[in-house]
């Protein structure tokens, strides 16, 4: 099968129009995103309800979808990212937070007798995610995924991406899709399953994210917060 993998969307609808545009004349057989629908991003109600309306992407819970649906007011006050995940809850509707609050941690399933698992990042035995490692080393995604059972593994998370193949194991990450790393760029994956081989391609969309780019300052701004995409 053939597989689009897209994460780290970030509230920016533009960046997944344009992705999902291109991803359409790929010809897969599934779409699966790895989390982190919202968060960051201006957008939030606008992606969310984008995905909700296609209908054929399957999602799994990052971190920022966790936030969007918490008691804030239980959230330790240290952490700096409170006003953001306060204003972007102010935007989401009923709906979208329902949307958000029962996407699954995780999604198995099996293609020419590999075992895939989705997820936005490796848990550790307390439940939370992992310390986030930026471009790992091969030691360091053994370690990140030591005792995991699968053959591919597709997870999110780390806004660089990584694409890494060790012992006719896959541990692949795309990058982000909508958080703006990179000037007018959204990243997205194509996955090929078959009995013979698991082919992988990172691709690039060049969109126009001056609208986007510039609204996140402006709230940013607003809301007395350092900028951070």
């Amino acid at each position: 099968m053939r597989y689009a993998v897209i994460t780290d969307v970030h509230s920016n609808v533009f960046a997944l129009k344009a992705a999902l545009s291109e991803i359409d004349k790929q010809n897969v057989d599934k779409i699966i995103c790895l989390g982190d629908v919202v968060g960051n991003g201006a957008y939030p109600e606008e992606t969310v309800q984008l995905i909700r309306a296609r209908g054929d992407i399957l999602c799994v819970k990052g971190n920022h979808d966790m936030f969007a649906t918490l008691d804030l007011n239980k959230v330790p006050v240290c952490d700096s990212r409170l006003k953001m995940f306060r204003w972007q809850q102010r935007l989401l509707t009923r709906s979208a937070k329902a949307f958000l609050q029962d996407l699954p941690p995780v999604l198995t399933f099996e293609d020419c007798g590999k075992k895939i698992v989705a997820f936005h990042y490796p848990k550790n035995e307390r439940g939370r995610f992992k310390d986030l490692i930026y471009l790992p080393s091969e030691e360091q995604v053994k370690s990140l995924f030591k005792g995991l059972d699968g053959d591919i593994f597709l997870f999110g998370h780390e806004h660089t991406g990584s694409l890494t193949e060790i012992d006719g194991k896959y541990y692949l990450n795309f990058g982000t899709l909508g958080n703006m790393l990179e000037k007018d760029v959204a990243r997205y994956g194509i996955v090929d399953v078959t009995p013979e081989k698991v082919v992988y391609k990172s691709i690039i969309v060049n969109y126009d994210d001056s609208l986007p780019r510039r609204r996140v300052q402006e709230i940013h701004s607003i809301l007395g917060i350092e900028l951070k995409l």
